[in-house]
């Protein structure tokens, strides 16, 4: 029997925004819709802008380890405040 490894490079997460904000800029770019289209290319666009959104905040959260950890060991001390950066 094989054995298969299979490597996944993600890229960094304000790439990938920066890739659905392209998308969202060529979808809205798109004339002459029938209004069939023209809903499909709202309800992609408003999908991918969530998604993008979704990754800004993820990407900020991931830049600011110090302050999650200090948050986290408050809360377990039962310190209900928040820490000043």
């Amino acid at each position: 029997m094989t054995q298969v490894t299979q490597l996944v490079i993600t890229p960094p997460l304000l790439r990938q925004a920066r890739n659905l904000q392209l998308a969202i800029i060529d979808l809205a770019k798109k004339r002459d819709l029938k209004p069939e289209q023209f809903r499909a290319h709202l309800n992609a666009i408003d999908m991918l802008a969530r998604e993008a959104h979704d990754l800004i905040v993820e990407a900020e959260f991931e830049q600011q380890p110090s302050n999650h950890n200090a948050l986290k060991r408050d809360r377990r001390d039962g310190d209900s405040t928040l820490p000043v950066a």
